[in-house]
């Protein structure tokens, strides 16, 4: 069993570097195209943030793979527990979406215009800062979502249209993330300076409970 046990962790830390490199990919496609849109006075601080992001999921890649090899080691010698197997298994279904997320985190209201670029933006810094659960509004943010927007400026994760204001629920750790989104020069200000008639508030919650995906994915 021990030896099942540590296979197990072996193919969760995969599934988690697999779809951490997913997300890599798809915050440097939204910046990539981003970037033919801004202005030189702001391209200095984007290429700075873009490059902190990097360096983070850099880290966050290696400490994964050093997982992996200590879960093979473990699968090799038979000293893989079954009680933490479990626990990556609980950790990769939160991350995927596929179960609810309950605990502490901060919300995100938006009260005006926003659009998904933004969105898209926002989400992948509360990733960086250690977010393990996401929704707007009611609906789960799942690490394959899609955003858009309808013709009257709604937002939608996976074609399901939102209507502001909206909420962006992130379950994790209250202070790590407040201080993500609020400090100087961070995304929230960003966002103030671009969509000046929109009021954004950061506030520490207590207590999130978010849904699962409403169709997870398979595999």
């Amino acid at each position: 069993m021990r030896t099942n046990a540590g296979g197990i962790s072996v193919a969760i830390v995969a599934l988690f570097l697999g779809v951490l490199a997913v997300t890599q990919v798809r915050a440097q496609d939204v910046y990539s195209r981003g970037l033919q849109l801004e202005t030189p006075s702001s391209l200095t601080t984007l290429i700075a943030n873009l490059a902190e992001r990097n360096n983070g999921l850099r880290d966050e890649i290696f400490d994964l793979k050093l997982r992996t090899e200590s879960a093979r080691e473990d699968a090799a010698s038979g000293r893989g527990s079954l009680t933490e197997a479990q626990r990556q298994l609980t950790q990769l279904e939160v991350f995927a979406a596929r179960t609810g997320a309950k605990g502490q985190g901060i919300s995100v209201r938006i009260d005006g215009s926003f659009d998904d670029k933004a969105l898209s933006d926002l989400v992948n810094e509360l990733r960086n800062a250690g977010a393990e659960a996401i929704a707007l509004n009611t609906v789960r943010v799942g690490p394959r979502s899609w955003f858009g927007m309808t013709a009257d400026r709604a937002l939608t994760v996976d074609a399901a249209p939102i209507r502001g204001p909206w909420i962006v629920s992130a379950v994790g750790s209250p202070e790590v993330m407040y201080v993500a989104m609020t400090r100087t020069g961070g995304i929230i200000g960003q966002f103030e300076l671009i969509y000046r008639s929109t009021r954004f508030g950061v506030s520490r919650e207590s207590t999130l409970d978010l849904p699962s995906l409403a169709s997870p994915p398979r595999g």
